[in-house]
C-alpha cells in the first residue's frame, strides 16, 4: 500500500529554507578581567588562569568595521587656481582668425607745471679783451698771513700789469728812479732756479745713496752728500724787474704755506725786497 508523509513533513524542507535566510540572534561577548598577585590587570576573551582574580563582564555585539561602501567618501582635491585656456579661448590655436587687441583708453597727463623761465646773458654785454689783451680779473688773490694784519698778495706771472695796484700813488716816473739791484740766477743741482744778490755761487747739499753692512740699503748705512755749487749767471737788465718779483713771490709762498724756518726773518726779507721794488723803475709795473 502506498506510504504517505504527514502534511506537517511536507512542511520540514521549506521551514529549514526559512531559518537560514533568517537574520541570526544578536550575540553577546564575555571579557575575563584578570588581577594577578602583582596587581596586573590583563582583559581577555578566555577565562583567566589559575592563581589570579577573575571578574567576568557581559557586553553586547561588537560592532565590526565598517564596510567600503559606509565610509565617508574622500575628499577631491580642490581646483587649481590655473587652468590651461581653452581652445576657444585660443584663435591661434583653433585654427581661428584672432581679433585686434583692445588697447585700453588712458587717462590724459596732466598738464607740466610752468617752470622758471631762464634768461641767458647777453653776449654783448660782456666785455670782451681787445686783441693781444689778456682777460681781465676782478680781484686779484690776497691772503693775510700771521696777526700782524698786513695782507701779502702772491703774485702771479699771469696777473695783467693794469690789475697792479702802484704801491705809491706819487711814485716819481720811470725816467727819474734807478734800476734795481743786480741778480743773479742760479740752478742748483735739483735743477731749480733760485735768484740770489751774491756774486759768488752758493753750494748746496746733494743727498748720496748709502749702504749697510752687507752692500744692503736702509740697514744703519747712515746719511752722507756731496756739496755741489750752483751755476750762476747775471740776469740781464730789462729782465731785473720780473726777476725781483719772482724772487718776491718765492719769499711770500714761503710764509704763507709755512715753509719757512724762520718766519720773522722771512717776513723782514719781504719788506726790503718790496722797499727795493719801490725805489726803483719797477714801482711803475
Amino acid at each position: 500500500m502506498p506510504f504517505h508523509l504527514p502534511r506537517a513533513a511536507a512542511f520540514l524542507p521549506f521551514a529549514a529554507l526559512l531559518i537560514a535566510l533568517a537574520p541570526p540572534a544578536n550575540s553577546q561577548t564575555v571579557l575575563y578581567r584578570c588581577t594577578d598577585a602583582g596587581g596586573n590587570l590583563t582583559v581577555q576573551n578566555d577565562p583567566c588562569p589559575a592563581g589570579t582574580q577573575e571578574r567576568k563582564q557581559v557586553i553586547g555585539e561588537v560592532p565590526s568595521a565598517p564596510t567600503e561602501a559606509s565610509q565617508t567618501p574622500a575628499r577631491g582635491l580642490p581646483a587649481p587656481e590655473w587652468q590651461l585656456p581653452s581652445p576657444a579661448d585660443n584663435p591661434a590655436a583653433s585654427g581661428m582668425p584672432a581679433s585686434a587687441p583692445e588697447i585700453p583708453i588712458l587717462a590724459p597727463l596732466p598738464a607740466p607745471s610752468p617752470l622758471m623761465p631762464v634768461t641767458a646773458p647777453d653776449p654783448a654785454a660782456i666785455p670782451l679783451p681787445a686783441p693781444g689783451q689778456p682777460i681781465m680779473r676782478q680781484k686779484p688773490l690776497e691772503v693775510i698771513v700771521d696777526t700782524r694784519e698786513t695782507e701779502y698778495r702772491i703774485l702771479d706771472s699771469g696777473i695783467p700789469l693794469a690789475e697792479r695796484d702802484p704801491d705809491d700813488a706819487d711814485a716819481a716816473t720811470t725816467d727819474e728812479q734807478p734800476p734795481p739791484p743786480a741778480l743773479q740766477a742760479c740752478r742748483g743741482w735739483d735743477n731749480e732756479i733760485r735768484y740770489s744778490e751774491a756774486e759768488e755761487p752758493q753750494t748746496r747739499c746733494k743727498p748720496l745713496q748709502t749702504t749697510g753692512l752687507g752692500g744692503l740699503p736702509g740697514l744703519g748705512a747712515g746719511t752722507a752728500c756731496e756739496m755741489i755749487a750752483d751755476r750762476c749767471t747775471a740776469v740781464p737788465e730789462d729782465q731785473l724787474c720780473d726777476a725781483w718779483l719772482r724772487r718776491l713771490r718765492d719769499e711770500q709762498a714761503q710764509l704763507v704755506f709755512a715753509r719757512s724756518e724762520d718766519p720773522a726773518a722771512t717776513r723782514a726779507e719781504i719788506e726790503r725786497i718790496e722797499s727795493v721794488l719801490r725805489d726803483s723803475h719797477c714801482s711803475a709795473r
